[in-house]
């Protein structure tokens, strides 16, 4: 059932781009911009600094496991089940938030008439779409072994007294379960968009990255490996950065000098389909 609403979700904000339309009467940026950049926006993600945070996350999780941290805070977890009850809210919010975070923000800035909040909305929407497209696949790939702490959707408790922290079902292909943690990546690249577009809020940076470390904090507690709430982190941030960073120089009107800002759009007809790739443009944040 889960993987069914995770489906569902995934086309549904690609249907709600698809049929973006390219105008506006009252001069609200065009749902297109769900896919500002967008492919440049995931190249960067393996470029300069952003791609060091995928290699990190990787060594970081190898050393979590040599060095027992993360077979010593599953123990931790498992043993007191006050504990693990204590991320259980955590969880759920994790599910939901990403999903009604996009929607919620492009409502509110069409209900004040405010572009910078709708595009916000929209880099929400594009962040979301980038970490499913990334984690997925690097789940179906490690396959790793389930902490086995709480029994809750599809994990199940369970006592093992052997070391099972390095234990990785290569191409199992489990889109859900495993490295890294989807819930943790997609908090700290909700968090990262919003302060890379809000640079200028610390307050809205503190809270944005205080959600993120608890819902990190909360997996670690009943679904995930420490490990994996620390290489979700650096993924996630990694992929905010990148989409957060190219919103804001839209809405700067500034282009990026290392490649070019386009807009895709799509138009549905009875009679024809097409494809409208516009260079760049921008909006001002203003009302």
């Amino acid at each position: 059932m889960k993987k069914l609403i995770l489906c569902l979700a995934f086309m549904s904000l690609l249907c709600f781009g698809a049929f973006a339309e390219e105008t506006d009467d009252v001069g609200h940026p065009p749902l297109s911009l769900i896919f500002h950049n967008m492919g440049w926006n995931a190249l960067n993600l393996f470029a300069y600094n952003y791609g060091m945070n995928f290699i990190g996350a990787g060594l970081g999780t190898w050393a979590f496991i040599e060095t027992g941290i993360d077979w010593r805070w599953r123990n931790i977890a498992h043993d007191n089940i006050w504990l693990s009850n204590l991320g259980l809210p955590g969880l759920y919010v994790g599910y939901i938030v990403p999903a009604l975070a996009p929607i919620l923000t492009y409502t509110l800035g069409r209900y004040t008439n405010n572009k910078k909040i709708q595009i916000t909305g929209m880099a929400l929407t594009q962040t979301l779409m980038l970490c499913l497209a990334i984690q997925t696949p690097l789940k179906m790939i490690t396959g790793r072994a389930l902490p086995g702490i709480v029994n809750e959707l599809d994990h199940e408790r369970y006592s093992r007294t052997d070391d099972f922290s390095n234990e990785f079902n290569w191409f199992n292909m489990n889109p859900i379960a495993g490295w890294p943690s989807a819930h943790t990546a997609n908090a700290f690249a909700a968090a990262a968009t919003i302060s890379k577009i809000y640079y200028d809020k610390t307050w809205l940076k503190i809270v944005a990255f205080s959600y993120a470390t608890l819902i990190g904090f909360g997996t670690t507690l009943d679904v995930h490996w420490a490990s994996e709430a620390f290489a979700g982190a650096l993924i996630g941030y990694a992929i905010g950065s990148s989409v957060g960073k190219s919103y804001q120089n839209l809405l700067r009107n500034k282009s990026n000098n290392n490649s070019p800002e386009t807009n895709v759009s799509f138009y549905f007809y009875p009679n024809n389909v097409g494809v409208i790739i516009k260079g760049p443009r921008s909006y001002s944040p203003h009302r």
